[in-house]
């Protein structure tokens, strides 16, 4: 499965309990993890925003310890640009799209965007 920005932020930021175990779950139950180098980005671009550097590396290193990274290829660039257009999402929800088409995995996100792919958690 691959895990949207969404999720990632849903676990960093989260005060529920119940919210957070229901996340963890998902992780759980995913036979492999992935996350796109493009969610790297917006975790670290988010928290710094809200909290500092020191958070951001921490929060991006547990990720990489966590899932295996994929990089945005020619192949993923190509088919991001065809969803972005087709449905008109933002450049980073169309890569990890097209990330989760090239794995031909579910994602893991409650984004209402990502119509080209099965979501899980919705």
């Amino acid at each position: 499965m691959l895990f949207d920005t969404r999720y990632f932020w849903a676990v960093f930021t989260t005060k529920n309990p119940e919210q957070l175990s229901k996340l963890r779950s998902i992780l759980d139950e995913s036979k492999n993890a992935f996350a796109s180098t493009v969610s790297l980005y917006e975790i670290y671009k988010l928290t710094l925003s809200d909290e500092d550097r020191t958070v951001a590396d921490l929060r991006v290193d547990s990720v990489k310890k966590e899932f295996t990274i994929v990089d945005v290829d020619p192949e993923i660039a190509e088919e991001g640009a065809r969803i972005s257009h087709r449905v008109k999402v933002p450049m980073a929800d169309a890569l990890i799209m097209a990330t989760a088409r090239k794995l031909r995995v579910p994602c893991a996100t409650d984004d209402p965007h990502f119509t080209e792919v099965k979501r899980v958690w919705i």
